[in-house]
């Protein structure tokens, strides 16, 4: 298990700042999210079959429950354990501390084996991105603990939850 105190980050990120690191793809049905972030999902133990490659059952995998900002991955966790028929995803945008939660979910998955295969984490800015990797209406579930509210109307911009990220 991963220790918190050598992953420490500062608290908060400028969501505007020009920071083209991320990788992200042109449409949502480019992504195949069995490669990195669930290659042992429990829909794919059920058809053995089907193993090779990028296939209908590996494109039908796709996060249903996000964890927008999740911080160290206490709620993406214990979702995982609430909503095993669900498939969850903590997004994050500070690298550091995406590292500690992709580290924790590993060594939970070797503590518990069959566990936590429905739950990964991905380093992206949520207010630039988030279309790119779902299509309208495919989540279920989105979880926004602790946005920065931003009162003034000069940082509306930096809001979390806006229109464009709702529709």
């Amino acid at each position: 298990m991963p220790q918190k105190k050598f992953y420490r980050s500062r608290a908060h990120c400028n969501p505007l700042s020009f920071n083209e690191a991320f990788d992200y793809p042109t449409r949502p049905d480019l992504f195949d999210w069995t490669e990195d972030h669930y290659p042992e999902h429990p829909t794919l133990a059920q058809d053995d079959a089907e193993m090779s490659g990028f296939n209908s059952q590996s494109a039908a995998i796709r996060p249903d429950v996000l964890d927008v900002g999740c911080g160290f991955g206490g709620l993406t966790m214990a979702l995982s354990h609430a909503l095993p028929n669900n498939t969850i995803l903590g997004l994050e945008i500070r690298a550091k501390v995406t590292e500690y939660v992709r580290l924790r979910i590993v060594a939970q998955r070797k503590e518990h084996p069959g566990q936590y295969h429905n739950c990964s984490v991905m380093r992206t800015n949520a207010m630039k991105y988030l279309p790119n990797f779902f299509p309208k209406a495919a989540l279920e579930k989105l979880f926004f603990c602790f946005p920065d509210p931003h009162f003034k109307r000069k940082n509306h911009p930096r809001r979390i939850v806006s229109e464009r990220l709702l529709s």
